[in-house]
């Protein structure tokens, strides 16, 4: 088993509320690799959950200095400073887990609940910026923000790995070494600085320095993931990276995990099926759902939404089983179908080679000619989800990007479908950057930025 598969059972047990078995998992990582930053955070938050204040924030600090883009060891630390009294340091902590745009809703909130703000109340700030432009591919304008940001906040050792990053991606290593350099007098065991800087040495002719660099890595990240990450990008390179450690848990911890995995899904075991819903229901008396439940999915506040993002894209994975995509796929359909009077027939698909160039075309064009037969305009996003439904990728996304240009006034409306989008491997890199696109239109920075970054995440291969 990889350590990042123990870590992951470790995590599971801490959430389903088994912390003696997090806790053996956790402990058995940390004898193979002291370092491990994923197995210490595990060990931070239950330090955390036991009021062992002094205890987390020692593991905190050592996943900070290995991982200073870590946002959930940020928001834990701003919990515990807060805790404390430390009333400016929580916030400063909290701020920089907010900036680092972190993925679980629920680090968001904790760091939110600290600051005491809204979401759509924060300001893009440099950081921000600076690292949704390295995410898209744009080192040049993550270094120009980069460089504000470490102006602002000289002390912000994820703002000088940003700039480090950026200007290694423009081939400027000299400057990157400067900076990653700083970066290890205030974070020593960074494994992304580290990365780097093994990098420049084995291009400068030391390989041999540059190989002992990234072997020592191991220590920290034996799956070398970061390192796999970096050089990954580079068309050739002078490093080997060692192969995949592996850790042995007992037998009893596996076994362990796996009954508490199903105790938790045991409830939800034998759920109702789709076509279940029928005229018993809570729904409509057709057995789909009902005209109010399509309109509150719809209407759902920006917050709803962002959350959706985050569901939607783990259903959408390449981990997903192809039950559950098959599930999705079959609600998306009923919801179609729920909104439309009547679906698409065969005969109405548009010939082979005729594409929509604008939302006016692509409406005029789809409009079926027998009002009579549908019972209603057949309106762009109803093009969208023909499209999609007929597997037509490259029409599908012109239709969407046509659909945002046209900034519907209808917000709600533009994200659901969107987030329909992302549900699909083909569309997910369009789709995340559209909604990106959508967000800042609509004046929602933050969320933008989120989307923004998925779809980078989507363009490197990752399935978060």
């Amino acid at each position: 088993m990889r350590p990042s598969e123990a870590a992951a059972l470790a995590r599971q047990a801490l959430a389903d509320g088994d912390a003696t078995l997090a806790g053996s998992i956790t402990e058995r990582l940390l004898g193979e690799f002291a370092g491990y930053p994923p197995a210490r955070l595990v060990r931070a938050l239950l330090a955390e959950q036991g009021n062992d204040s002094d205890a987390a924030l020692d593991d905190l600090r050592a996943v900070t200095s290995a991982e200073p883009t870590n946002s959930e060891a940020r928001a834990a630390q701003a919990r515990l400073f807060q805790r404390r009294g430390d009333v400016d340091r929580a916030r400063m902590a909290a701020r920089q887990s907010v900036e680092l745009i972190p993925g679980d809703p629920n680090v968001l909130e904790s760091a939110l609940e600290i600051l005491n703000v809204e979401p759509d109340s924060l300001e893009t700030s440099a950081a921000v910026l600076a690292r949704v432009h390295l995410n898209c591919g744009w080192p040049d304008l993550a270094e120009r923000h980069a460089r504000v940001a470490v102006s602002e906040s000289p002390e912000r050792v994820d703002v000088r790995l940003t700039l480090a990053e950026a200007l290694w991606r423009l081939g400027r290593l000299s400057a990157c070494e400067a900076e990653c350099r700083v970066v290890a007098d205030q974070a020593e065991e960074c494994v992304r600085a580290a990365v780097m800087r093994a990098h420049i040495l084995s291009e400068r002719g030391r390989t041999a320095e540059g190989q002992e660099l990234l072997d020592r890595i191991g220590r920290i990240d034996p799956e070398f993931r970061e390192a796999r990450e970096l050089l990954g990008t580079l068309e050739v390179h002078r490093l080997v990276l060692p192969g995949v450690v592996e850790i042995d848990l007992p037998p009893e911890l596996i076994r362990q995990s796996n009954d508490a995995g199903e105790a938790v899904a045991e409830p939800d075991a034998d759920p109702a099926p789709v076509e279940a819903q029928t005229a018993d229901g809570p729904d409509g008396q057709d057995g789909t759902p009902g005209e109010s439940a399509v309109q509150d999915r719809h209407s759902q506040p920006v917050e709803d939404l962002q959350g959706s993002e985050v569901q939607v894209d783990a259903v959408g994975s390449d981990s997903v089983t192809g039950e559950a995509t098959a599930a999705l796929s079959e609600q998306l359909r009923l919801d179609v179908v729920a909104e439309e009077p009547e679906s698409l027939d065969a005969e109405e698909t548009p010939p082979d080679g005729v594409s929509p160039v604008s939302s006016d075309s692509a409406a005029e064009a789809a409009a079926p000619t027998d009002e009579a037969d549908v019972g209603a305009d057949f309106s762009t996003f109803d093009w969208a989800r023909h499209l999609i439904e007929q597997s037509e990728w490259t029409e599908a996304a012109r239709v969407l990007a046509d659909i945002v240009r046209a900034n519907d006034p209808d917000i709600a409306r533009v994200d659901g479908l969107l987030l329909e989008a992302v549900a699909h491997r083909e569309l997910r890199e369009s789709a995340w950057k559209l909604l990106g696109n959508h967000y800042m239109q609509t004046g929602r920075p933050q969320a933008a930025a989120d989307a923004y970054l998925r779809a980078a995440n989507v363009a490197g291969g990752s399935t978060e």
